[in-house]
């Protein structure tokens, strides 16, 4: 029996159970006896496939990983950020799920249509805010909205949040995430209808010495003109494909870089008593002879072979070879 039935096999089963050769029970009797038959339902339908999903996990695993470096380097701070579960559910489900009072981030992801959104618990967020004021990053706290000026604070930590979420789509679509709104609760806030299928993204954060959750929400007419591009195949293919830019970029910081070049005159073997009794006028016998080139290092590593020389009344090597690593 194959996993999808066909028009035939599915207008035999309704014929009969409309007759009464075939009885309900006995449809959930092979259901429950390891038949492929499966329940669903049509108030709440899955709109991605696997792939899909695994490829949003990919997606926001890498954000993850981004937001830990970018929060850790603006709170000067520990911060980890890991993705905990990818679900597909409607958005009241998603709206009675969250606590009140909350902070709640309305964006967008340009060109795309459509809101999104970001909620962050206060268990994460007043950490944060005291270790952005000058403090340990440890104080207790009584649940409360935000004021403005905390609001404002939390702009820059989110900001940096959307930086990462914009890198870690780069394989798949080019976005710009752009901030809508601050809200400290979601009854108000109608991003689509309640009916409507969104994909929750839940997020554990860790902030110093405090833990809370983070969850992202995109519904699915967001996302629905590139649900082709969900591929992970086109993920891994995007990974491979750099923009050339970005490569110029690199190639460039990377010329930019110092490396200390030191040329060995010689090496000789001496006793630490030897090394003791060295006084001004004492000759060290070195291994190299005189006329024979001497190694350039880069770093710790022999790279190149010279001859040593002057150029004015600066000392200077003249390459005369490059060393081939083995």
């Amino acid at each position: 029996m194959s996993d999808i039935l066909s028009q035939e096999e599915i207008d035999a089963l309704l014929r009969g159970l409309t007759s009464g050769s075939l009885e309900a029970e006995t449809v959930k009797e092979e259901r429950r006896e390891g038949g492929r038959l499966k329940v669903y339902d049509f108030r709440r339908p899955e709109k991605f496939s696997k792939d899909q999903i695994r490829t949003f996990h990919m997606i926001f695993s890498a954000l993850a990983r981004l937001a830990s470096t970018n929060l850790a380097a603006f709170l000067r701070s520990r911060c980890q950020v890991e993705l905990v579960s990818t679900d597909q559910l409607t958005y009241d489900e998603f709206v009675r799920s969250v606590p009140s009072p909350t902070f709640v981030c309305i964006f967008s992801l340009l060109p795309l249509e459509g809101r999104c959104v970001l909620q962050m618990n206060l268990d994460v967020v007043f950490p944060m805010l005291d270790r952005l004021l000058g403090g340990l990053g440890n104080t207790a706290f009584n649940p409360r909205p935000l004021t403005e000026i905390e609001n404002r604070i939390m702009m820059e930590v989110t900001e940096r949040i959307m930086n990462a979420l914009k890198e870690a789509w780069t394989n798949i679509q080019q976005v710009e995430p752009r901030i809508e709104a601050l809200e400290s609760s979601l009854e108000f806030v109608q991003v689509v209808s309640g009916n409507d299928m969104v994909i929750l993204f839940t997020f554990s954060v860790e902030a110093g010495e405090r833990e809370g959750m983070m969850t992202i929400c995109i519904p699915y007419l967001v996302v629905e003109p590139i649900t082709q591009k969900l591929s992970a195949s086109l993920w891994f293919a995007g990974r491979r494909l750099s923009d050339p830019q970005i490569q110029e970029k690199v190639k460039k910081r990377i010329n930019q870089v110092r490396l200390p070049v030191a040329v060995e005159l010689g090496r000789a073997n001496i006793t630490l008593r030897e090394l003791l009794n060295l006084e001004v006028g004492d000759v060290v016998a070195l291994d190299k002879r005189v006329g024979e080139p001497l190694d350039v290092l880069v770093g710790k590593k022999t790279k190149m072979k010279g001859m040593p020389g002057r150029v004015g009344r600066r000392l200077a090597i003249k390459i005369m070879e490059l060393e081939e690593e083995e």
